[in-house]
């Protein structure tokens, strides 16, 4: 007598074999044009966000705020990025990025202007208005599987793609581990190593693929110095 537990989990089995072997969709290709597309230079792939000042507010002088030096919550949010930001600019002024000129004091901080070098204008990219530095290009190696799931928030059908990607055209500033550990990336990104990923789709009428978010054009804010773990 067949045992119908065993039969129910063999069919299970097959079924979703046949589902995959169904699934002729070319992931690959369609997921490296869209970041390809998106990044015609090749070196705006991951990008690090300094602050909210866009190109045309340079020289920039920056300002402090008061509760800056509070724990975060979120009363304090403009307080805690003004001193996130101005941070930044410290660090990227160290990395060759701008030029740092004191201005005299406000309230017995001192205060600085800064303007953007050759090298900060290489990187540079200012999209939603901010000054964010960017580099390399998503290169996806192979796609390991998919997975259907319904947004809690707005509702819809999602296909969230497991990729696995690296990274390629990578200067030599990122490799600095105080580069990637500031704005907490995986020392993988910074070497060209293979990591795991997921790009993902809206599912609309008629099975038709819309992509949401993938792997490229990564916006990442940093962590504050006195937030930092050792």
């Amino acid at each position: 007598m067949i045992n119908k537990r065993l039969f129910w989990i063999s069919l299970l089995s097959v079924s979703s074999l046949l589902l995959s072997a169904c699934d002729n969709y070319p992931y690959k290709t369609d997921i490296q044009e869209t970041y390809d597309w998106n990044n015609q230079s090749g070196n705006k792939a991951i990008c690090m966000i300094v602050g909210d000042v866009s190109l045309s507010m340079y020289p920039y002088t920056i300002k402090y705020m008061e509760g800056e030096d509070l724990p975060y919550d979120s009363g304090l949010k403009e307080a805690y990025f003004n001193r996130l930001e101005n941070e930044n600019f410290r660090y990227f002024t160290q990395l060759g990025f701008f030029t740092e000129e004191s201005v005299g004091q406000t309230d017995g901080k001192p205060l600085y202007r800064y303007q953007l070098t050759d090298l900060g204008r290489k990187y540079f990219d200012g999209f939603r208005n901010q000054t964010n530095f960017c580099f390399g290009r998503v290169v996806v190696d192979s796609i390991d599987g998919t997975k259907d799931i319904i947004n809690g928030v707005g509702g819809g059908k999602e296909r969230d793609v497991s990729i696995t990607y690296h990274i390629e055209n990578i200067p030599d500033w990122v490799k600095n581990s105080d580069a990637y550990a500031r704005y907490r990336y995986p020392k993988e990104m910074t070497t060209g190593e293979s990591l795991p990923g997921t790009h993902t789709y809206k599912v609309l009428r008629n099975d038709k693929l819309e992509s949401i978010i993938g792997e490229s054009r990564r916006f990442q804010w940093a962590t504050r110095s006195d937030e930092k773990k050792d």
